[in-house]
């Protein structure tokens, strides 16, 4: 057994070892886990947000207006006709899903942001386009995800969600900082 004098020095040595930055953390916060930028969804995030009903088809889907958020209400992913099939194959039992519609105002790169674990896939005509990257922090929820595109600008393209249980989803479209 390890006697208490060398307990508590191993403790102090473990402390003063950690970073100040997580001693600041407020207790069970996960969104201090990403390692990107995220400022601009996380300010949107604390908003209220609009509410909108996801389509379950491309003529149906809401718009969703960029650098704002929205609070998406998705139907039975079993209801849903995609435009593309999703790229990611997709949960059954229980999961929800939608379309949203969305046009950005130049080219470039932009980052979409939310609140769950749903699987999204943005579509140009009648082509999925491929994210560059994505990261995410399973502790929060403002957000816990972001996908980041190459997107055109002035063309209406489609935001699908597809393969999670939540019936609720809050989302942001913002350029890349």
């Amino acid at each position: 057994m390890m006697p208490l004098l060398a307990r508590l020095g191993l403790s102090l040595l473990a402390l003063a070892m950690g970073s100040p930055a997580s001693a600041q953390e407020p207790a069970g916060d996960g969104c201090q886990a990403f390692r990107w930028n995220v400022s601009a969804e996380r300010a949107l995030f604390a908003g209220a947000g609009k509410a909108l009903d996801a389509g379950r088809d491309a003529a149906s889907a809401a718009p969703l207006l960029p650098a704002q958020l929205a609070v998406v209400r998705l139907p039975a992913q079993d209801t849903v006709n995609y435009a593309r099939p999703p790229a990611k194959p997709r949960l059954a039992d229980g999961a929800h899903g939608g379309l949203l519609r969305f046009t950005v105002p130049s080219d470039g790169e932009y980052r979409v942001a939310l609140s769950s674990a749903h699987w999204i896939d943005v579509v140009d005509g009648a082509t999925l386009l491929p994210s560059l990257d994505f990261h995410g922090a399973s502790g929060c929820a403002a957000p816990r995800k972001l996908v980041r595109y190459r997107l055109p600008g002035g063309r209406p393209l489609l935001l699908q969600f597809s393969g999670a249980v939540d019936s609720t989803v809050r989302v942001t479209v913002t350029p890349e900082p």
